[in-house]
Formats: structure tokens, C-alpha cells, sequence
């Protein structure tokens, strides 16, 4: 007599998604379908409780942008005055007010995604390191596509009739942290978090709400506080996208 197990022809079928390991990222489209669900308290608590160890890197990458950005605004907006005094050209003053706003935005979108990715890999439990923050400018043109897209469509919705424009600022929170991530286009990305988010929009709504709030009061005694809202906010994020999304193993 055989031992072997003839399978179930009336079992019924599995799918790829159930037969994806546990430990194994799904992609995004398995992301999307599978679904989530999260409790905001038991979120900002999982958070608050992985605040130890990013506020060093957090606070310190912030003062490190300041400066920077200071410094290169300054000199070359000190340049363009210079040449547009001596010249009393008004349009190269113009040209350099619009070369100050692209450095600004140059320097601002691969640092803000930097900050993002320390508060993945922290939500992720992988290691963290200073560099994550500026390692990303390679990704700065699909960065600067993505926040220009995604402003316009804001305004427009708001423009039009307000509630959309508040819709879409908070379907797409997690756009930019999905280019550098996962390697989207813009659009691919705009849509992925639309799409997620849109799930649970009130819930994600009501928690950056409370996020917002939070900030505010710990800014008011001199600031201090911000020394922990502030990471509790970025790892806050980092906790939403794994969620969602899953994480994939950081590169060796």
C-alpha cells in the first residue's frame, strides 16, 4: 500500500499570495490587494517605542540640511545680487531667484526622503546609519517629478473644491518614500499611495492629525519637545509604510 497523499481534487485552490513566505516582501500590487489595518494608539505606541536611537541621526541630519541649504542659498543668492547690481538687469535677478528655489528644492526632496528611509528602517528594525539621510540624491530628478506632480494635482483640488485638495495631500504622504524605496516612477508611486491609503483614509487622516497636534504643543515650551515629536513623527510614518507595504532587506 502506497503511502504517498493524493491530493484533494475538491480542496480548494491556493493562491501565490498564501503561498508567499511570511519573511518575504510583497510586492506592490500584493500589497495592495492583501489590504492592511492598524490601531492609530497601537501604532504611536510601537513608534514611540523605536524613538530611542533615531533622534540623534533625525535631529542631526535636519541641522546638517539647515546649514548646507543656508550656506548655498546665501552664496549664490549673495552672487546673483552682486551681477544683477552691477548689470540693473531685472530679469537675471529673476533667473536667479528661480536657480535659488531649484537648489532649494534640489537639496530639500532627496534629504526629506533620506528622513523618511531612517524612519523605515528603523520601523523594519534594520540598521541605521547618518548616511541613509543624504545617500539618495542620486534619485533627485524622479523626486522633484514626483513633489511638482503631486503639489499641482493638491492645488488643483483644492482650487476647485477644497475637499479633493485635502483628500490627495493625505493619499499621497507615502509617494515620495515609494520612489526611493521601491524604485517607482512618480506616477507609480502617486497612485500606489493613493491606492493604500485611500483603504483608510480617515484612520491615516486622524492619525497625522493627532502627529500635527502633538508637534504643535511640543514646540511651544522653547522647542524642546520637538527633539522627540519629531522622530516620533518620521518613525510614525516609517511604521504606516511597512504596514502597508512591507520593507525590503537593506542593501549590504
Amino acid at each position: 500500500m502506497s503511502d504517498a497523499i493524493t491530493p484533494n481534487p475538491y480542496a480548494a485552490p491556493t493562491s501565490d499570495l498564501q503561498q508567499t513566505p511570511s519573511n518575504q516582501t510583497p510586492s506592490i500590487e500584493e500589497a495592495l490587494a492583501r489590504g492592511y489595518d492598524f490601531s492609530i494608539g497601537e501604532l504611536l505606541s510601537e513608534s514611540w517605542s523605536k524613538v530611542k536611537g533615531t533622534k540623534g541621526i533625525i535631529i542631526g541630519g535636519f541641522l546638517v540640511f539647515y546649514v548646507v541649504l543656508l550656506a548655498a542659498t546665501f552664496i549664490l543668492g549673495g552672487v546673483v545680487g552682486i551681477f544683477g547690481a552691477l548689470s540693473e538687469n531685472l530679469f537675471l535677478v529673476f533667473v536667479g531667484e528661480i536657480l535659488i528655489s531649484l537648489l532649494a528644492s534640489a537639496l530639500a526632496y532627496p534629504f526629506m526622503a533620506g528622513i523618511n528611509m531612517v524612519g523605515i528602517r528603523r520601523a523594519a528594525d534594520q540598521p541605521l546609519s547618518f548616511n541613509e539621510i543624504f545617500s539618495h540624491f542620486g534619485r533627485t530628478v524622479p523626486l522633484i517629478i514626483t513633489a511638482v506632480v503631486m503639489m499641482l494635482l493638491i492645488y488643483l483640488g483644492m482650487i476647485l473644491l477644497l475637499i479633493p485638495g485635502i483628500y490627495l495631500a493625505v493619499a499621497y504622504l507615502l509617494a515620495i518614500p515609494l520612489v526611493v524605496e521601491r524604485g517607482l516612477s512618480p506616477w507609480q508611486a502617486l497612485e500606489a499611495s493613493r491606492k493604500a491609503i485611500t483603504q483608510h483614509w480617515f484612520k491615516v487622516f486622524g492619525l497625522f492629525l493627532l502627529l500635527g497636534l502633538i508637534v504643535m504643543v511640543s514646540a511651544i515650551p522653547l522647542g524642546i519637545g520637538l527633539v522627540w515629536s519629531i522622530p516620533l513623527m518620521v518613525v510614525a510614518m516609517g511604521v504606516l509604510y511597512r504596514t502597508i507595504f512591507g520593507v525590503l532587506p537593506a542593501a549590504q
